[in-house]
């Protein structure tokens, strides 16, 4: 027995008390300071002031500051800016707090207050154990003593002298309060003489009763209060729970601690009584106790709550401007204001959560839907709290998203769409229809706002945002409920409504709906198209968002046509549809020529359009889309035409040559371009590029190299696949060596010359060795006829090259010729001298001398003459 009483009064009676002293410390001394400045103020209009006044200024102020207020008294008055203020004065810096009045006056008093309240229960507890009076006595004798203390606290305020300004009445009453409080639960907990039809009613009329006292002796009185009205549900159970009662009974709690907000700034109280109203209501609604008929009194109760929180404490006023807004961060928000937010924020979790105890009745659901109507309404009244309706749209959406048993899902890509549906048995239809009506609503809204109200972009978006999602998210969980023409229709028509807004509001709204028209029309694509067509449809609408600039000229617009065109280009080089050969297709496995060309021709075309700086970048993007769908087409084709489809398995020597091939091909058309204009995308193509083909020619010339890996040649003796993979590289190479330097690459020409010259020098080789081995070759020499053959062609090549450059007057290119001579020397004079027999050795080396000798004639001929005489 004695552990019942002490746990709930040191739960509500000792740890609040010492919680609350400091907030109390800190109201009352706002509130004297507050009503001190009122007061000065009057000055200025010459009215005196009370002694009680002065005498409180003096014990608050710095005395220098309040002495001319005495000679004020006297009818003299003087405006504000004439009182004298000491210099000095100004420059001290504060003085140390007054550890001794603090103890004295304020915490003593309330300890003493505590104490007394303490002994008074405690009092009770004692005569309730050893039987000292009677158990109805004791209650009376309680009563009564809380009763005289609660009289003596408001019999000293009331004396208007030193001591009513202390904390001395509040402690008193504050005391008698918690000693009442005690009793009544004793006699309804240990003595058994009230039921709680009686304890309940006493209690909260007590807790009332703190709140009305609260104005007289300030805010420790009023969380008293608000404690003790919150404490009586969970002290006095009962036995047949209403809750019309119950609910009202929040209630009431709430609207009278707002209601202490009219005249006193207690902004803590407010909170506190929305948040333990929030907090019962949700443990009936979420407890066991809740029944589907619970549904009535606890949404009016909500949507009570949330309007007493708006429009209590400061009624219409909350709409002024002073009040603040959450456009602009940099205006403070007023007390007022955040308490109406935290209200509607609470009218919000307690209608959703009876949506969701009540299984979605229909019931609940237009309760909740009122109550998003009225945050929408108030967004709409209060300039600059649009996020309202934002908010009051989204918390809509959430909620019919978790709409238990419309449907389950597969969260996977499939052919048709972004996932697969099992349609739910009974909710499915439910659900549509609330989406939809939702959608309507949010949208219309949306679209009023932007032309009744001047902040136009908050409104596009929820016009934009609530078609999009909602529409998005019924066909996500319900798209069985409706045929695809039907979805396929609704989403054309919100498309062109949000369209033909922003073509007449333009500006960053219009940025926002064309946003919105993106997406519908993309998941109208969807419904309507599947496969290659989907993406060519994808790639149209992503070339229609950059002409609309033409008569849009909205920066958005040229990031919305890029962002469309890089899904269409992601699904053509990422999308499972194309892994395999598309079936009953237009051209059969050729249909790359337009699954990707005309893409690529739209990004072009778009790229065109879009003109201006405030596009540069779009355009930049569009044009490395299209380059990039133009290099994928001709080497995807050239894979059908070689490999015999896009999904044959290894690369041969031809196809990666043909690729190779390509991609230098496109590096010098874009270093040409680049020379005629600079362009991102034509630079960083070519280099590119031109790093790709000189990789896959490095792999040609290595790991595919037909005399290492003994695969066949394809084609015939003269003409073969060593002529792509050798010999054509060669004029390429030394076509782009010449353009390097616009690429800001001419520090690798030597380089270039280099890598040609080894692929020459392959060609050479490799063809001489088909001639004698067939298309299958080894790697070393299969007769003496077949190396002298390699030696004879390196030297005649050599020679070769060393004419042409001797025509062309290049040194670079003489010293090629020279440097595969160098080699045709080495092979002569280590390998054929020693392996070769007969007359192919004396051949080999004979013929080494006489070309050797040639090679000089013909540098003293052409090259070492015309400098000699050019410098005499």
């Amino acid at each position: 027995m004695e552990s019942i009483f002490i746990f709930p009064l040191l739960l509500f009676l000792v740890a609040p008390v010492l919680a609350i002293m400091a907030l109390v410390q800190i109201s009352n001394l706002s509130t004297r300071v507050a009503g001190l400045k009122r007061d000065i103020e009057k000055l200025t209009a010459g009215e005196s002031l009370p002694k009680a006044v002065v005498r409180a200024a003096t014990t608050i102020l710095p005395v220098r500051t309040v002495e001319p207020i005495a000679e004020i008294q006297t009818g003299a008055a003087a405006p504000i800016s004439d009182i004298p203020v000491k210099e000095e004065s100004r420059a001290k810096a504060a003085p140390p707090r007054d550890m001794e009045n603090a103890l004295a006056s304020r915490w003593f008093v309330w300890i003493g207050g505590a104490a007394v309240a303490l002994g008074g229960l405690l009092f009770v507890k004692y005569a309730h154990d050893n039987g000292l009076i009677p158990p109805l006595l004791q209650v009376i004798v309680g009563l009564a003593f809380g009763s005289v203390l609660v009289a003596a606290g408001e019999w000293l305020r009331k004396r208007g002298d030193a001591m009513a300004l202390s904390h001395v009445p509040a402690a008193l009453s504050a005391a008698g309060l918690a000693i009442s409080f005690g009793v009544i639960y004793a006699a309804y907990a240990l003595y058994d003489i009230f039921s709680p039809a009686i304890c309940f009613p006493l209690l909260v009329a007590i807790g009332l009763g703190a709140l009305w006292l609260s104005r007289r002796q300030g805010p420790l009185i009023a969380a008293l209060g608000l404690l003790g009205s919150y404490a009586a549900p969970a002290l006095v159970p009962s036995d047949n729970p209403s809750a019309f009662g119950f609910f009202a009974y929040l209630l009431v709690i709430v609207t009278a601690s707002l209601f202490e907000l009219r005249s006193r700034p207690w902004w803590w109280l407010g909170f506190a009584a929305l948040a333990g109203a929030g907090l019962w209501a949700l443990l009936w609604i979420q407890g066991s106790l809740f029944q589907p008929t619970d549904t009535l009194p606890a949404a009016v109760f909500a949507l009570l709550a949330g309007a007493a929180a708006t429009l209590v404490p400061r009624g219409r006023g909350i709409l002024a401007a002073e009040m603040g807004t959450l456009a602009d961060p940099a205006i403070s928000v007023a007390w007022p204001m955040r308490l109406a937010i935290a209200g509607l924020a609470l009218s919000s979790v307690v209608l959703a959560a009876l949506v969701w105890s009540s299984d979605y009745s229909t019931l609940a659901l237009l309760f909740f839907a009122t109550g998003m109507l009225a945050i929408t309404s108030f967004g709409w009244l209060r300039d600059g709290m649009v996020a309202a309706p934002i908010a009051a749209a989204v918390a809509t959406f959430l909620v019919l998203m978790a709409w238990p048993e419309v449907g389950f899902h597969e969260l996977a890509m499939d052919e048709r769409g972004f996932w697969s549906t099992v349609p739910g048995k009974l909710e499915p239809f439910r659900f549509r229809n609330a989406m939809y009506l939702a959608l309507g609503v949010f949208t219309a809204i949306g679209l009023s706002g932007i032309f009744q109200h001047g902040e136009k972009r908050p409104w596009s978006v929820l016009a934009a945002g609530s078609a999009v999602l909602f529409l998005f998210g019924t066909w996500a969980r319900a798209d069985t409920v409706q045929s695809t023409t039907n979805w396929l229709a609704l989403a054309l028509l919100l498309a062109v409504i949000l369209a033909v807004v922003a073509d007449r509001v333009r500006g960053r709204a219009a940025e926002i709906l064309m946003a919105g028209v993106a997406l519908l029309l993309l998941f109208a694509v969807d419904r309507a198209f599947d496969g290659v067509w989907q993406t060519l449809a994808i790639a149209c609408l992503g070339a229609a968002f950059a002409f609309a600039t033409r008569r849009l000229v909205l920066p958005w617009l040229g990031g919305i046509a890029t962002g469309v065109a890089t899904l269409a280009a992601a699904r053509l080089f990422f999308g499972r549809d194309f892994w395999g050969e598309p079936a009953g297709l237009p051209l059969g496995r050729h249909w790359l020529l337009y699954g990707y060309g005309v893409p690529a021709l739209l990004f072009w075309q778009a790229s065109r359009w879009l003109t201006g700086d405030m596009f540069a970048r779009h355009r930049v993007a569009l044009e490395g889309l299209a380059l990039g769908l133009a290099i994928s087409l001709v080497s995807l084709e050239l894979r059908v035409l070689i490999a015999g489809g896009v999904t044959a398995r290894g690369v041969s020597l031809l196809e990666l040559s043909a690729h190779a091939l390509a991609w230098l091909g496109a590096a010098y058309g874009l270093a040409y371009r680049q020379t005629l204009f600079s362009s991102f995308v034509s630079l960083w193509g070519a280099r590119v590029l031109l790093a790709a083909a000189a990789i896959a020619f490095l792999f040609a010339l290595t790991l595919l190299n037909p005399a290492l890996t003994g695969d066949v040649i394809e084609g015939s003796a003269i003409f073969n696949s060593l002529w792509l993979a050798y010999l054509a590289p060669v004029a390429l190479f030394a076509l782009m060596a010449r353009k390097l330097e616009g690429l800001g690459l001419a520090t690798l020409r030597n380089g270039f010359g280099a890598f040609a010259l080894a692929l020459l020098l392959a060609f050479v080789t490799l063809e001489t060795m088909r001639l004698f081995q067939g298309p299958w070759l080894t790697d070393h020499f299969t007769s003496d006829a077949e190396s002298y053959a390699v030696s004879a062609a390196w030297i005649a090549t050599a020679i070769a090259i060393f004419i042409f450059g001797i025509w062309l007057q290049r040194q670079t290119i003489r010293l090629g010729g020279l440097a595969i001579l160098v080699l045709a020397v080495l092979k002569v004079f280590v390998l054929d001298l020693f392996q070769l027999g007969g007359l192919w050795r004396i051949a080999s080396i004979i013929g080494l001398g006489l070309c050797l000798i040639g090679v000089g004639w013909l540098y003293t001929r052409f090259v070492q003459r015309p400098k000699s005489a050019g410098t005499t």
